[in-house]
């Protein structure tokens, strides 16, 4: 009778001392959704692809579908990011900050095989788009239900969702602007359109099943530790033997904004940066002060 309640503390105990790294990958899982995938169709523009990623990643969406551009359009619109392929990988990197590895991403060679899978999973779909048969997402306009399986498709930069994918869409949405800009970048216009749904509809986060759950910690796991203890410290988690508190908040501590190592040194050595930072000598105020002492 002893050695169940032996066995529950030691599995409290775990759950207390796991590292922050892991309480904070399960914060995150808890927060995933999967009722909504982001399609991004035919993105030219390295930069923005990228964005994108990084946008869904944030906004808690697991599920980024691709649809890849065709030689056409990219003979037609070149990617000047890629020139320079080296300086590209770099920036893509920085851009994302790796969060491509903690998606789900599916991508497709054409729009009409991305269209298969989407029937194929009953998928409802919501392209957006700017023509006037498109329906406004307005906060005081909120749909009675959202789709149990929705796609959110998000166009290229020069001419939006494909005829053939507006053609298979169930709704056509916008978000109005109220400015002389008539469009908004990739990345602003997907994270406005996934926050307006996800502010209507919060109940879609944590949706996951506990299967999808622990395949995706099995697929974090290489990201989370870098070394056979660690790696150990980590099974507990990715076997689902014990559950892992997860933190109350997901910001941290101290948070220092990225910036490139150059311009950080160069900043370091600014009298304002040192002042603020406390490492700014002055010894015209010691020595007044120890004058006034004697």
């Amino acid at each position: 009778m002893v050695d169940p309640p032996s066995q529950q503390t030691s599995e409290d105990e775990v759950a207390q001392d796991a590292p922050e790294r892991l309480r904070r990958a399960e914060t995150v899982l808890a927060h995933r959704t999967s009722r909504i995938v982001l399609v991004l169709e035919q993105c030219i523009d390295s930069h923005n692809h990228q964005a994108v990623l990084r946008t869904a990643e944030a906004l808690g969406i697991q599920h980024v579908w691709l649809i890849a551009a065709n030689n056409q359009q990219l003979k037609t619109h070149p990617d000047k990011n890629t020139k320079n392929r080296k300086k590209s990988k770099s920036s893509g990197k920085k851009i994302t900050k790796n969060c491509a590895v903690w998606l789900s991403v599916r991508e497709f060679s054409s729009i009409a095989d991305c269209l298969q899978a989407l029937h194929e999973n009953e998928m409802t779909i919501w392209a957006t788009d700017l023509s006037p048969q498109a329906e406004p997402l307005v906060a005081n306009d909120k749909p009675k239900e959202l789709p149990t399986h929705l796609a959110v498709v998000i166009g290229r930069e020069i001419d939006g969702v494909s005829p053939e994918m507006l053609r298979a869409a169930h709704r056509r949405v916008y978000l109005p602007l109220f400015g002389f800009s008539e469009s908004l970048n990739l990345s602003v216009a997907t994270a406005l359109v996934l926050q307006r749904l996800l502010d209507w509809f919060p109940e879609v986060r944590g949706d996951l099943s506990e299967q999808e759950k622990q395949n995706i910690r099995k697929k974090w796991l290489p990201q989370l530790v870098s070394n056979p203890t660690q790696e150990a410290q980590a099974d507990p988690w990715t076997s689902g033997r014990v559950p892992i508190r997860p933190l109350t908040d997901l910001r941290r501590e101290k948070h220092e904004a990225w910036v490139p190592k150059s311009v950080w040194r160069r900043e370091q050595d600014m009298p304002e940066v040192k002042e603020r930072l406390g490492k700014r000598k002055r010894p015209e105020v010691d020595s007044l002060s120890d004058k006034t002492k004697s």
